[in-house]
């Protein structure tokens, strides 16, 4: 499998690239945004707000969860070691839930490794994601994946941007 892989400051920039992809016409069910999240409970809710440094945690599961899902099915929270809690919507969240913890326990290179990122690669996204990140994934046919790059670089709004 391929993919594009795009980081982007915050949330919000991760979404805008997702919808610019759905208007590109680059299929949804292969799309995916990950970030580190914090969650609490509230009045026996649960709250997910995702940890960025650049606009302080806050942000209520209407806000996170509803702007995602206005874009993207399938939203979880799961936890990988060296990372902590992670905020996910896509293809990628229905294939980590499918995941047990041992596997879980490779880290996200073992995550990337599904859409084809190698290991040596996988440093980056961990780092992105350390700092706060998000992680915009575009899966597919060589051909797709190619079309995804060309979407997200003419956006324009990333902070890195590469093929696998």
């Amino acid at each position: 499998m391929n993919a594009t892989i795009g980081i982007y400051d915050d949330h919000e920039l991760a979404v805008d690239a997702v919808r610019t992809l759905k208007e590109g016409h680059f299929p949804l069910s292969q799309l995916s945004i990950i970030g580190k999240a914090e969650t609490e409970e509230i009045d026996e809710e649960m709250h997910i707000m995702p940890k960025n440094p650049i606009h302080p945690a806050g942000l209520g599961v209407g806000t996170v969860v509803g702007t995602a899902l206005g874009v993207l099915t399938g939203v979880g929270i799961f936890a990988i070691p060296g990372l902590g809690a992670l905020y996910g919507a896509g293809a990628l969240v229905g294939a980590i839930a499918g995941f047990d913890f041992g596997i879980i326990g490779g880290g996200i290179a073992t995550v990337l490794a599904t859409v084809g990122v190698k290991d040596e690669n996988a440093k980056k996204y961990h780092d992105a994601l350390e700092d706060g990140k998000f992680v915009v994934v575009a899966h597919g046919t060589q051909e797709e994946v190619d079309k995804a790059l060309a979407i997200m670089d003419d956006h324009g709004k990333h902070d890195d941007i590469e093929l696998h």
